[in-house]
């Protein structure tokens, strides 16, 4: 039996033909980038602040990047925001104070 991405391609080929190489600068320009910084960098940084804050906070910051990125998205794409898209910014920010302010429990020492 045929793996699904080998699948794909036996059916992909013959139905709309052979996979187009982008060839613009700008387009492996922004590939290496996101290999380097928006990955590599970024992995190194985010395991920095896990060693400063520990995992349990650190698990937090995932809250905030779907709404970090609508808001990069208005500055720089002209994103809309709808009301659904603020509520749910809101409530998520919410569910992040709440659970930032929660008391912690009492480690047991030796």
């Amino acid at each position: 039996m045929c793996s699904p991405n080998r699948r794909s391609r036996w059916w992909s080929w013959p139905t709309v033909g052979a996979p187009i190489v982008e060839t613009r600068p700008f387009y492996w320009l922004g590939t290496l980038y996101l290999g380097i910084f928006a990955s590599a960098v970024a992995f190194t940084c985010y395991f920095a602040v896990i060693r400063a804050v520990g995992p349990a906070v650190a698990a937090y910051s995932s809250v905030l990047t779907p709404i970090l990125a609508m808001l990069l998205s208005t500055l720089f794409e002209d994103y809309r925001w709808s009301w659904l898209a603020g509520a749910g910014g809101v409530v998520a920010l919410s569910g992040l104070l709440i659970a930032l302010s929660a008391p912690r429990p009492a480690t047991k020492s030796g």
